[in-house]
């Protein structure tokens, strides 16, 4: 081929307008790097992603989040990437976070008015409140948020006395294990025994009365009642054998609670047992929008409106479509028309209404051990017992999904297996293609 000015001339418009595009490329790839947030997160157990119930929180907060971070500069020891690595999920999700590094051996007292005793602490600051994390854990962290985003103290105050579940006692039917969830999310725990002389107030958070054993005496029924007339806010369990001399209060309220166990086919061909009720579906509710897990309910109790004129009565959870209330017994449980009552029952019931220019909520639940130490970890009854609190106490804006602990997948190699790969990728394939394109080379130089 003749090659002449005409032809040089092409060539080189070609290899411009080659280069050109390659830069425009690169500089376009820069450009969207740079301005966009779109990552892959590859991980097996998803641990660089935030859950669902993190993302709600982190929109419902309007103001900006301070993250201190107090770490040395160890070479051995330097926890700066981890922490950079665990906030910047958060980072990308509110764009107001801003954290920042101190070493404590440079800037002591920082450290000391901080009260950081570990190094790698976090200090976290929401609108004047601070508080320290000293775990880089997605659960705790949003658990914190929480807190910090709580106005007013909510004090959960529990009747006792009367073989009530006890935030204080570890036993199978108590609620200690209830208790610290509710801590961990920023509640006051308090009990409430009226044979010590303690009397309740309407402007208290939350009554929660577990599933008393024991009848109360009538004056201390009055009292609750007195208190419901004041706008006292309540969640009753029911025990699915007694009322416990309670009847007064139901009636109050307006609805009835018929004797008997639920029983659900569908729990029972899944768990084996006759007494477990499963919730697969919920209200249209601020309690429930969010829950898209089943809850379990054991010895269940329906729950009815019945000459209800003051309250808004809502289903809050309905069971056993093909089921029913059964009133026989457990041990051979089968319909009896004219004796039970056939499903769908309801087993959780929210009452509200608007008295002395505030609004009182009321929740009823037909089951004594859902959310007991023995049945809080089943399921979704954690997540659906904290949302009811929230809402009971007017803390809407809080309900959300709990963030699932994560584990993490690590990958342990033998020495002799981190040899072969390092061997391969630093010395085998570099010289293995430094070979090959020497023979290539030579090959068609030969040719």
């Amino acid at each position: 081929m003749k090659i002449n000015a005409k032809f040089r001339f092409q060539l080189l418009i070609q290899n411009g307008v080659f280069v050109g595009l390659l830069l425009g490329i690169a500089a376009l790839v820069i450009f969207l790097a740079e301005e966009s947030n779109i990552r892959w997160d590859l991980t097996h157990s998803q641990r660089n992603t935030l859950s669902t119930a993190t993302i709600e929180t982190l929109k419902k907060i309007d103001s900006p989040i301070t993250i201190t971070a107090f770490v040395t500069t160890d070479a051995a020891g330097d926890l700066r990437q981890p922490i950079v690595n665990f906030l910047t999920p958060y980072q990308l999700e509110k764009n107001d976070i801003q954290f920042n590094f101190i070493n404590p051996r440079e800037d002591p007292f920082a450290a000391k008015k901080a009260g950081v005793t570990v190094n790698g602490e976090l200090v976290i600051e929401l609108k004047g409140r601070t508080e320290k994390l000293k775990t880089l854990n997605e659960q705790d962290l949003t658990n914190l948020l929480i807190r910090l985003m709580r106005n007013n103290q909510r004090v959960i105050t529990a009747l006792v006395g009367h073989g009530e579940g006890d935030f204080s006692r570890q036993g199978s039917k108590d609620l200690s294990d209830l208790g610290k969830k509710l801590s961990a999310r920023g509640f006051q725990l308090d009990v409430l025994n009226f044979a010590s002389g303690q009397d309740l107030e309407p402007n208290q958070s939350v009554l929660i009365i577990a599933a008393p054993t024991v009848t109360l005496l009538p004056g201390e029924v009055n009292r609750i009642k007195r208190y419901l007339e004041g706008g006292g806010n309540l969640l009753w369990m029911i025990d699915d054998a007694t009322t416990a001399g309670l009847d007064i209060i139901s009636e109050h309220l307006g609805v009835a609670l018929p004797t008997g166990v639920v029983v659900d086919p569908s729990a029972r061909l899944r768990s084996g047992s006759v007494a477990l009720s499963l919730a697969q579906s919920y209200a249209d509710h601020p309690v429930t929008e969010l829950m898209n897990v089943n809850t379990v309910f054991p010895y269940a109790r329906g729950i009815f409106e019945f000459d209800n004129k003051d309250y808004r009565f809502t289903p809050l959870i309905t069971v056993a479509p093909q089921g029913w209330i059964e009133t026989q017994g457990l041990k051979n449980a089968t319909f009896q028309e004219g004796e039970d009552k056939k499903g769908p029952i309801t087993i959780a019931a929210t009452l509200e209404r608007s008295i002395k220019d505030k609004v009182q909520r009321v929740v009823i639940v037909g089951s004594g051990r859902a959310f007991s130490n023995e049945f809080l970890a089943s399921l979704g009854n954690a997540d659906l017992v904290t949302n009811i609190i929230n809402w009971i106490s007017g803390d809407e804006l809080l309900i959300s999904i709990e963030p699932k602990s994560r584990v993490d997948m690590s990958l342990n190699l033998p020495p002799v297996a981190i040899s072969l790969i390092v061997t391969g990728f630093l010395f085998a394939g570099p010289i293995g293609l430094l070979i090959a394109g020497m023979l290539i080379w030579w090959l068609r130089r030969r040719a």
